[in-house]
Parts: C-alpha cells; structure tokens; sequence
C-alpha cells in the first residue's frame, strides 16, 4: 500500500472515530448524564413541593478543555390540581465551572468554582403558602455526595411576586442581583438556616414597583440592599404614592381621606431580622431626606364607621410581634394641605428641616419588662421656615385607653404666618403679631385631651374678611371689636399673665395630626381670650388696662380672668 492511500486511511479513520465519540458522547449526555440531572432535580424538587413540578433543561454543554458545564433554557414550574403556575424559575444560561479536575471530581465529593445565572426571572407569591412545602426529612440528594461552590452570582434577574396572578395590583415587579460565598451542603446533614449552606449572602434589588391592593396606590424603590448575615438592609429613593392627582383622589374616594405623598431618600435598618408575617425587630432604623406632603378635601363627607387609631393602638392590634429599639430621623419636610368645606381655597401648614428620634418601638411584653413601658418620640422642626418648633412625646405602651403625654415649646416667630392656614378655612386673619415665647404640656388618650399654655405674645393685631356682607364697613367694624375685645399682647400692661388651657375631645374619625393641631389651637384660642383660661398669674404690680366692658363705660374687670 502506498504511503498516500496508507494517510488517507488513517485520516478516514480519526475521522470516523471522531464523528463516532462525537455521536457516542451526544446519546450518552442526552440518555445519561442529562437525563440523571433532570431526574435527580426533579424528584428532589417534588420531595420538597406537594404540588407538582416540572423541570426541563433544552441544552446542555460538557466543555471538557474549558472545565465547565453550560445550561441552556433551564425551566422549573411549580403548579397546581387545576395547572395554574404557582411559581415558576427560568434560567436562559447557567454556567458551572471549576478549577481542577481533580479536586471537583472526588470520591462523592463535587467542588466547583464558580456557578452563574444570567437573566433568571422568578414568579412567586407573596403568601408562600399558597405553594404547598414539606419540611425536610432527609438530607438533599439521599445524602450520597458533598457539594461546594465557591461563589453563586445571580446578574440582570428579575422577581415578579403577586398576591392575584390576573390582578395588576398586590404586585411586585423587580430587577435583582445575587451573590453568594462559600455554598456548603454537606452530606447527611438537614440545613437549618442560610448560615448552614453559605458564608455570605448579598441580595440587591433594583426598579422596584409595587401597586397595592387598594388600586389607589404605588410604591417604587430605585435600590433595595442587604446582608441576609450582618442583618442590614439599605434602601434608597423608596417613594410611597397614589396613583392620582388629590383632586381625581378625592373624587374616587367619595369621603374624607388624606392623599398621602412620601419620599424618602434613604433609610438603613440595622440588625434587622424577621419571620414571615408573625415578628419584625431592628436595633437602629436611619432615614435621611423625607419629604411628606399630605393632603385632605374637607368638602367629601367623614364616614361615621371610621375610626382611625393612635399610635400604640396600632401597635398593640398587630398581628406581628414588633421590636425596634431606635428609629433616627433626619432632614424630612412636612406639608399639610386642606381645602375646607365650602371652599376651593387651600390652607397649609409647613414644619421644614424636622429631625427626631423615636425610641421603644414595641409590642413585646419582654422588650417593655426590659426597656420599660414609654415609647419616645423627640422632634424638632422650624414652622413655616421661621421659628423652631420642638415636642417630646411619651405613649404609655401599658394603658388601655392609649394614654399619652405631650410637651413643647416654639421660639419666636410672626405669627401671621400662620395666615397661610387659617385665612382659608376662616374669616380671620392675623394683620400683625409675634410669639415672644411659647411652652406647652397636654396628657390625654384615645378620647380627650388636658393641659396648659404658657403663650408671650405681642402687638396682636386680627382682621375680619367679608363675613357680614361685602361692605368694607362691617369687617372693619369686626376687626376693631375683636381687637379691643381680645388681648393684644400677654402678659398684660398691668402685669397679669392669661395661661390657655388646652382642652379638646377628639373626633375619632380624624388622624392624630387633627388631634394634635387641635388642641394646640384651643389653648392659643383660650390664651387670647376667646375662650376661658387655664388661670391668670399675676406677674408685675401695674395699674389693670380694662376689660372691654370698662373701655366703653361698663362695670369692673373681673380679677379671675
């Protein structure tokens, strides 16, 4: 045989073996080691889910020289009796790689380098047991080999939860990363917890949106990050909101409701942990950068079946057990918008640069045995970027009736600021006037409020707007009345200090910042005379100015008024 035809056989020949192991290594991946993986996952996977799942791989790639196995158009499908998805994971690309055959391979023991999914989109329920799970009773894979990776990383994935699958609202569309260090399952062993398979778990959600159940409002987070380990988690540009303009609001709610618009740019939870739906607890929650605007139509109707609980009402009517010891506010804005009754004209109310520390957070009967029974609230804001407004405000977790106390103080100010609020619900307005000093202290609960103001004020001077007819006559006539008859400055010439008292019964159907604003004004109304005062303190000896009914020729001034 010659040379030539002798190197054409061999050629034919490497050829023929080549295409042959080629084929032999296509039937044995396609008959064995493909249908080992899916089988093995698959009866694993319908070991930990009653309901019935399917698993598929579409391809599936051995890449000897490159070490490494490559998984393409992976599909893991949860559903149940009527074939409905209950959950559903698909991966267009896994990507499992290692570094010596040797060490990878190794008497029942598998250690891969690296494994990574690109693009893996997850559909979950919110309420995880609508997904039917058995716990453990045998470790993963009949405990017959050792697994290790040194790093699990998750890129561009996206989570879809929904309570509802047909139902645009109670959704939560996100896009999320995932990294995971030092992967262990050891063989014969049942994983407890996170910390029993791995050293470190980072998980990063971005473009985060979620309609609520109530089809009225949205929530969106740019970027949401934590530690399933150190237990911290960070979240920034997180924005609650509804999804229409006050006005359309109002107009759909058909009764009295606050239109409630919420920024925040940060907020950090330390030491965080949580159970489900039954316990939340943090050490420290930080926010930064709030920006709170609400607003209410007063000419909607308050429905007499509301009621709209305190603060530890709140607390004590959960479900979940609840545990924060310390929540730091910093930098947030507060506006209040009201259209009153009668009116298209809006009133404000502004409180700018708050900060504030809430502590004792909690519904435990250990943390309140431990920490005691007051939950804390410290602030301090400028009100309408003038004069600094500071509260301390102290619930009694222990009390029946949500017994709390209140104490305060503002530096001073104009007082026609305020102009901005009650020039458009009522006929008056404050042409001049300064709070000189302003102390207050109030205690009540769930019902009804007590307590004092202490108010220096001066050259308080009110106007009277179109209340009798549109003759400018009879609002001046109003306004010199008003001004003679109430006290333009206090303490008085003659030395009598008027102390307001604080009284008001609350409307149970209204929030807390009726509340607290209302009693607030019954005191300045009881301090300029509108209404009778707390006592008079006698502060200087000087001739008595006069009551009103002696400037124009009648009877004596009484001395307890």
């Amino acid at each position: 045989m010659s040379k030539k035809k002798a190197l054409k056989r061999t050629g034919i020949i490497l050829i023929s073996i080549t295409l042959f192991l080629f084929i032999a290594w296509q039937l044995l991946k396609e008959l064995k080691i493909e249908a080992f993986v899916v089988n093995s996952i698959h009866t694993e996977l319908n070991h930990y889910f009653e309901d019935s799942v399917h698993f598929q791989i579409e391809d599936m790639r051995f890449r000897i020289l490159a070490k490494n196995i490559n998984l393409e158009n992976v599909k893991i499908n949860i559903v149940n009796d009527k074939k409905d998805t209950l959950a559903s994971l698909e991966l267009p690309n896994l990507n499992l790689s290692w570094n010596k055959y040797s060490e990878t391979f190794n008497n029942q023991f598998f250690k891969f380098n690296t494994l990574e999914l690109k693009k893996a989109k997850l559909l979950l329920p919110f309420d995880f047991d609508k997904i039917k799970r058995t716990k453990a009773s045998r470790p993963s894979f009949e405990g017959r080999f050792e697994l290790e990776i040194t790093e699990l990383i998750v890129e561009g994935g996206e989570i879809l939860f929904y309570d509802e699958q047909n139902s645009k609202s109670g959704r939560v569309k996100t896009e999320y990363n995932l990294f995971a260090q030092a992967l262990k399952f050891k063989k014969g062993e049942i994983p407890e917890q996170f910390q029993d398979v791995a050293k470190d778990i980072f998980l990063e959600f971005h473009n985060m949106s979620y309609y609520l159940q109530d089809k009225l409002h949205k929530v969106e987070i740019k970027k949401l990050a934590f530690n399933l380990f150190k237990q911290d988690i960070t979240i920034n540009a997180a924005h609650f909101r509804p999804i229409y303009s006050p006005e359309k609001f109002a107009e759909l709610k058909g009764d009295q409701a606050n239109h409630i618009d919420i920024y925040l740019d940060s907020i950090r939870l330390n030491s965080m942990k949580w159970q489900g739906d039954s316990m939340f607890s943090a050490k420290t929650i930080f926010t930064n950068n709030i920006k709170l605007k609400v607003t209410k139509d007063k000419n909607y109707p308050l429905p007499d079946d509301r009621f709209v609980p305190i603060l530890i009402e709140v607390l004590k009517d959960s479900k979940i057990s609840i545990d924060v010891r310390k929540c730091i506010v910093e930098n947030m804005n507060l506006s209040y918008f009201e259209i009153p009754s009668g009116s298209q004209k809006t009133g404000s109310v502004s409180i700018t640069n708050i900060k504030g520390e809430i502590s004792n957070i909690t519904n435990r009967t250990d943390s309140i045995e431990r920490y005691g029974k007051e939950l804390v609230i410290k602030a301090n804001g400028n009100l309408y970027d003038q004069g600094k407004l500071t509260a301390d405000i102290r619930y009694d977790l222990n009390s029946s009736y949500g017994y709390f106390k209140v104490a305060g103080s503002l530096e001073p100010m104009s007082i026609s600021a305020i102009n901005q609020y009650i020039a458009k619900s009522t006929p008056v307005e404050i042409a001049t006037g300064k709070v000189d000093e302003l102390y207050f202290t109030y205690s009540g609960g769930n019902q009804a409020v007590l307590g004092e103001m202490q108010l220096k004020y001066s050259d308080l001077k009110i106007e009277f707007n179109k209340i009798l007819n549109d003759e400018e006559k009879g609002d001046k006539a109003l306004s010199w009345l008003a001004n003679v008859a109430l006290s333009q400055e206090n303490p008085r010439k003659n030395g009598k200090f008027r102390v307001g008292r604080i009284q008001f019964s609350r409307d149970t159907r209204k929030s807390m910042f009726s509340y607290w604003s209302n009693s607030l004004v019954s005191g300045f109304q009881s301090t300029i005379g509108m209404d009778k005062p707390a006592r008079i303190e006698k502060l200087e000896q000087e001739e008595d100015d006069g009551s009103l009914w002696q400037k124009i020729g009648f009877g004596k001034e009484d001395e307890s008024e």
